[in-house]
């Protein structure tokens, strides 16, 4: 008997031991905190990472090699003609709230989405020229587009997040947002703006995407995010035993944890557009090329990589980064930097520095009245220290700088009303066909990303070709002529490609990148 019962307690004991959960508490840049966390409104892409937390995609993207796997579709074809996609369902999957998913449900998802009256600008804007979705089965669906849409898998992978029908229709826009029922791995338990957003273990899933181990519930129990606009506070966090991991370490706290095997620093790199501004063509100072092609010249870039962020991040000189499939490298060397080039452009604009305070003034220039300073407003979400180095660089070419760092809704409003000079806008996209998000002329209106107000038929026309290829070769030659363009008209100033930077414990196990450096999994996350 007594044999019986110590052999009883190492069993439960062993178990014990073996069993993964954990509570795992991430710091978060807080000035990344979206405005809505149902990211079929919010743009922002923190909103699609914490939306994984709680919902499901039709396709996921494997991170080993980034190729579109099945998810909740079982499988898809698409027809000789490259328009009409068909789609195979799970047929054993359900909602938060109990309600089947099915080919309504994703229906439903898709035609919100398209309603103007949504507000989902971007998430539209992505799914291409849709003619019709058709429920053909409960668990069948086809989709029909006008035109070729090569990037339909990738949307469906990024943008459509599926919510619960039923949830959607019997709350308001504010009111989901702090429910999110969808049927991911986690339920929402409370969301608390400028402060945190908890998301417990829902234990009836049990159709995990390829990556996870073991089917059925995920490990973690609880997952808290801290919402951290202080960057000494989210860099030291996870030093001090508040946090587990940090998402987007601030580059100049991750020599501390480096070579410590206390924790471990993983950098992952996104490719699109980088950590760019766009600049509004559509008023003065920046309605003048002339203006633009200096502002190019009078950034270095190599200078502000090694000062801001002690050169982690990807050097960048065009509309696309290093790691985009499609980059250009033949229009990289276009504005190397030279500060007398700069001054001989603004001199040749219409503007000299008669008072001799080191800013130039106009005198002569469309739109203004004499002796204006020229100054040139920068509007981002966060980087104040990148903001200041580039203002100081700026300043050596006689350009006045002003800062302003804004909450994302203030920058979306901002950039309908183009009442900015030069702002922030980032699209981590790894196809194409982000160029056209950004740059075609029909994305201007509400929710639109073309905020540059910069019209070129010639650009349109080459952008509209490259949507609709299907070839990924020819569209990667058309994305490359129309880097071109966006270059030779100095639309946009990149600065660099970010690092994304997770720092964790030693406690944090099986934590796992995205395809995208900026997105993570956690389906097999466990604490120790």
């Amino acid at each position: 008997m007594k044999k019986i019962f110590i052999i009883a307690v190492v069993l439960i004991y062993s178990s014990l031991a073996l069993a993964k959960g954990g509570h795992l508490i991430i710091a978060m840049n807080g000035k990344s905190e979206p405005a809505n966390l149902d990211s079929q409104l919010d743009p922002y892409d923190s909103a699609k990472v914490l939306n994984n937390f709680v919902a499901d995609r039709l396709v996921f993207i494997n991170p080993n090699g980034a190729k579109y796997e099945p998810h909740l579709a079982k499988n898809w074809e698409i027809s000789s003609n490259n328009l009409m996609w068909t789609f195979s369902l799970r047929d054993d999957v359900k909602f938060h709230d109990g309600t089947k998913f099915n080919a309504e449900a994703v229906k439903y998802n898709i035609e919100r989405i398209l309603n103007p009256d949504s507000g989902s600008g971007e998430a539209a804007a992505e799914f291409g020229n849709l003619e019709s979705i058709e429920v053909i089965g409960e668990y069948q669906l086809k989709i029909t587009h006008k035109k070729p849409f090569a990037n339909f898998l990738q949307t469906l992978a990024t943008q459509l997040v599926i919510w619960s029908p039923k949830a959607l229709k019997e709350n308001s826009v504010s009111e989901f947002s702090n429910k999110l029922i969808g049927t991911g791995p986690f339920t929402l338990e409370e969301w608390v703006p400028n402060n945190y957003a908890k998301f417990k273990k829902w234990p009836e899933y049990n159709w995990g995407p390829s990556i996870q181990k073991n089917k059925g519930p995920v490990n973690l129990e609880m997952i808290t995010v801290k919402f951290i606009d202080e960057e000494m506070v989210r860099g030291t966090i996870v030093s001090t035993g508040e946090a587990n991991l940090i998402w987007d370490t601030p580059a100049q706290f991750v020599s501390q944890y480096e070579g410590d095997p206390i924790y471990e620093v993983i950098s992952g790199f996104q490719a699109g557009t980088g950590m760019q501004y766009v600049m509004n063509v559509t008023k003065a100072p920046l309605d003048n090329i002339l203006v633009r092609k200096a502002i190019r010249y009078a950034t270095n870039q190599k200078a502000l990589n090694e000062l801001v962020y002690e050169g982690r991040y990807l050097p960048m000189n065009g509309p696309l980064n290093s790691v985009h499939t499609c980059f250009n490298s033949e229009i990289e060397n276009r504005y190397e930097y030279d500060l007398d080039k700069a001054k001989m452009l603004i001199e040749e604009a219409g503007y000299k520095d008669k008072d001799g305070d080191g800013v130039y003034e106009s005198y002569g220039v469309a739109g203004m009245k004499d002796g204006t300073p020229l100054q040139v407003l920068w509007t981002a979400l966060s980087r104040q220290a990148k903001g200041e180095a580039l203002q100081a660089q700026l300043r050596m070419a006689g350009i006045d700088l002003k800062l302003e760092i804004v909450p994302g809704p203030i920058q979306l409003e901002r950039a309908q009303k183009k009442t900015f000079d030069l702002m922030y806008e980032r699209q981590r996209v790894p196809v194409p066909d982000v160029l056209h998000l950004v740059y075609h002329s029909g994305n201007t209106g509400p929710g639109g990303w073309a905020w540059t107000g910069f019209e070129d038929e010639n650009l349109d026309k080459i952008l509209v070709e490259m949507k609709n290829t299907v070839v990924p070769s020819k569209a990667c030659d058309l994305a490359k002529q129309a880097q071109n363009i966006i270059q030779e008209n100095a639309i946009q100033l990149p600065t660099m490609g970010q690092a994304m930077i997770y720092v964790h414990n030693n406690s944090v196990k099986d934590f796992q990148l995205g395809a995208q450096g900026g997105w993570f999994y956690v389906y097999n996350t466990y604490i120790d």
